[in-house]
């Protein structure tokens, strides 16, 4: 059986290094892309979602040039797009889907995408119909609604398009990355309640500084048709990916140095400090690309809405069960369509350790009990890096956790288990 287990411990100090993060990663392709010019991305993220991403990209007659060990990029883009009967296989990656959905529609021809199992059970509907709107054919090729799916596009002249933004801010993203590409000067209306908006702002900011003509206002952004001419881009650390340690310091009452860690960062995941701040984590040093924090031996739970960072939820449920008070958390509903559905996978696993979790329709309760009263056990991870990532941290005070199929972290974060055993090797 493999499996990872944790040991409990306390009071270490240790250095961690940070990857890249995969959602710029994976931004940034496209975005170069687009451009039809050659563009040198630096600290990219190599996980299973960017890898699926470049393959994709070759296959439509992007140049790549990768150096793994310097973790560079040289791509030269294929702006010009004409595909013909082609197939692409994205496993899981949801950015990959729904981006390569937007990008294949600005060029001229026929291509299926298609997943694992799991992709073909997360939501593509909203996309799909914003591409419709746009002018663009698209079928669904096994259910109605989800992957997989063959684009047959012509390009885009049209000048207007809504978006359904509340199930996921990837198909806003999507559809703002490729437009100016379009044809026309297009403006774009969110509908619905928009979640993980920080991941828009993003967007935006990613296609401003790569060289596009935006007018944002209220819930509408006009997009003119504009040239992407960034020659190269320098890629954040994944604030993700550094949630994990960052509650590993309070969880453990310790010191914890990230690098990689970029202090005026454009991801909302950054704001995960602040909760954790919140709860009684003290930030000893912050320098531009890196962070020292430290934990205390008692602290609070937090009640909040983490409409706008959903992939630090379990993160912070993990650190919940340590608290003094209870923690609750709401408008993360999405968080249900993600690898699995984590709020419902989150109850399974923290009720198989004793855990006290109360699950609703956005969000879930945590209420924290004495350490004694928390018992060891398998825990599955669904095959979701975050699940694996976030559970393990349980193991920093239960004896006997056990984290089934680690190997799932190689979506985002492929070396995470190497940086989380640093702990255990420090002086």
């Amino acid at each position: 059986m493999n499996y990872f287990q944790p040991k409990p411990i306390s009071n270490f100090n240790v250095t961690i290094d940070i990857p890249g993060s995969k959602s710029i990663t994976n931004r940034a392709l496209i975005l170069s892309a687009l451009s039809g010019k050659t563009v040198t991305l630096k600290n990219i993220l190599l996980s299973d979602d960017t890898r699926y991403m470049i393959e994709a990209l070759k296959v439509l007659g992007n140049k790549i040039e990768l150096n793994e060990v310097d973790k560079t990029l040289k791509i030269t883009g294929n702006k010009n797009l004409q595909y013909k009967d082609i197939e692409l296989y994205i496993g899981n990656a949801g950015t990959a889907m729904r981006f390569l959905s937007s990008y294949l529609a600005t060029g001229k021809g026929v291509a299926t995408l298609y997943g694992n199992a799991r992709m073909n059970e997360r939501p593509i509907k909203d996309l799909v119909d914003s591409l419709t709107q746009l002018g663009v054919k698209v079928e669904y090729l096994n259910n109605f609604g989800y992957p997989p799916i063959k684009i047959i596009s012509s390009g885009i002249h049209a000048t207007s398009v809504n978006i359904d933004g509340s199930k996921s801010s990837q198909y806003i993203s999507s559809i703002l990355m490729a437009a100016p590409n379009f044809k026309n000067p297009i403006k774009i209306f969110f509908t619905g309640k928009v979640v993980s908006k920080p991941y828009i702002d993003m967007t935006l900011k990613m296609m401003k500084d790569f060289g596009a003509d935006i007018v944002s206002y209220n819930d509408t952004i006009e997009v003119n048709p504009s040239e992407y001419n960034l020659k190269e881009y320098l890629i954040e650390g994944d604030m993700s990916s550094a949630s994990y340690f960052l509650a590993m310091a309070l969880i453990a009452n310790s010191t914890v140095t990230l690098r990689n860690f970029f202090k005026r960062s454009i991801q909302g995941d950054s704001r995960f400090l602040d909760v954790l701040k919140e709860m009684g984590l003290n930030i000893i040093a912050f320098q531009d690309y890196s962070i020292t924090v430290a934990g205390i031996p008692d602290y609070k739970g937090v009640q909040l809405s983490m409409n706008d960072i959903p992939d630090v939820a379990q993160t912070l449920a993990a650190v919940a069960l340590f608290a003094t008070t209870p923690t609750k958390v709401w408008d993360v509903e999405n968080m249900r369509i993600k690898e699995t559905d984590r709020i419902s996978a989150l109850k399974n696993e923290i009720l198989k350790i004793n855990g006290d979790f109360i699950e609703f329709k956005d969000g879930f309760i945590i209420n924290p009990k004495p350490l004694k009263d928390y018992r060891g056990d398998f825990l599955e991870t669904y095959d979701d890096h975050r699940m694996a990532m976030s559970l393990s941290l349980i193991g920093l005070k239960v004896p006997g956790i056990k984290i089934l199929d680690p190997n799932c972290v190689s979506k985002t974060f492929p070396n995470f288990f190497e940086e989380f055993n640093k702990i255990y090797m420090e002086d």
